[in-house]
């Protein structure tokens, strides 16, 4: 058995988020994929086999539970799939589709000069709902002042899905989301009760110039208390924000890793019209770090 490591959403080795990918994983048991996903250690681990409905099935698993969708993770699978050869560019350009437990999802690979260049997934269309949270409360859980929660009537503490339902919430500094210490274990029942997949935390104030988000995201109920690059949540929060009228319907860059020295770059592309949003595009680069022979059959 092959297995690969590709970080998602940087081009840099061992920046970015993590992501191993199984191929041909058709003989592999639900329980089996468990033992990989969990003694792999990764946010997700992602097993690709034939599809039926689609150019290719995906199932995700991380370290501790099978879980629908993975956005990173499908952007790391996919480079990967047109890395070695199994997608092939047509003018610098593929288009194929995933099937995951969520539904079928499009994926674009995109070439310049010959040398794979981003991979886009197309998400859902995004659903919004308002929470009704108090400041204090979720400052106690995050471990920060009230007053660092810059959440108003403008940008409400709203749960955004994607794919994923997301809990978003503005923080006033990137100094402040890098130095909050959160409860995880309240964190994580604040999740199950919401029933969203994690807390994305978000500030305007960022690394580098041009950015529109510096952003941190918990999900421990998953096996990882933070992740360091998120396709999802970051998805959801340019949809949020380009329906708040805080972005523009078009390309924003979103930094997110810092805080766990695994920085990493999305693009978020939105395309609404006044009726609201009609398409959410995540893409970026990647990076396959590793290519791991297991030394038995399992």
């Amino acid at each position: 058995m092959v297995i690969y490591q590709v970080d998602a959403f940087s081009d840099t080795p061992f920046f970015g988020n993590p992501t191993v990918i199984v191929l041909d994983a058709e003989d592999y048991t639900d329980i089996l994929r468990q033992y990989i996903a969990s003694e792999m250690n990764v946010p997700v681990t992602s097993f690709v086999t034939k599809s039926e409905k689609a150019d290719y099935k995906v199932e995700f698993y991380t370290p501790k539970k099978r879980i629908p969708l993975g956005g990173h993770a499908s952007i790391a699978t996919f480079w990967l799939l047109a890395e070695i050869g199994r997608i092939k560019p047509e003018n610098d350009f593929a288009k194929v589709t995933q099937e995951t437990e969520k539904g079928i999802f499009t994926m674009e690979i995109f070439w310049k000069d010959g040398e794979l260049d981003k991979v886009v997934m197309i998400q859902e269309k995004p659903i919004f709902k308002e929470i009704d949270i108090t400041k204090d409360k979720l400052a106690n859980i995050l471990g920060i002042r009230s007053d660092k929660i810059e959440t108003n009537e403008q940008l409400p503490i709203t749960i955004a899905s994607t794919g994923s339902p997301k809990l978003l919430v503005l923080i006033t500094s990137k100094e402040m989301t890098d130095a909050l210490v959160p409860k995880y274990d309240d964190i994580e029942r604040l999740c199950l009760r919401l029933n969203v997949s994690g807390i994305h935390l978000y500030t305007f104030d960022t690394y580098f110039e041009g950015s529109t988000c510096y952003t941190r995201h918990f999900e421990p109920f998953r096996g990882a208390p933070e992740t360091a690059v998120s396709g999802l949540a970051n998805g959801a929060l340019g949809a949020f924000l380009v329906a708040r009228g805080f972005a523009q319907s078009s390309k924003m860059i979103i930094e997110q890793g810092e805080s766990m020295d695994r920085a990493g770059i999305v693009e978020v592309e939105i395309k609404a019209t006044k009726k609201g949003v009609k398409e959410v595009r995540v893409g970026g680069k990647a990076k396959t770090v590793f290519e791991i022979q297991f030394k038995e059959k399992v």
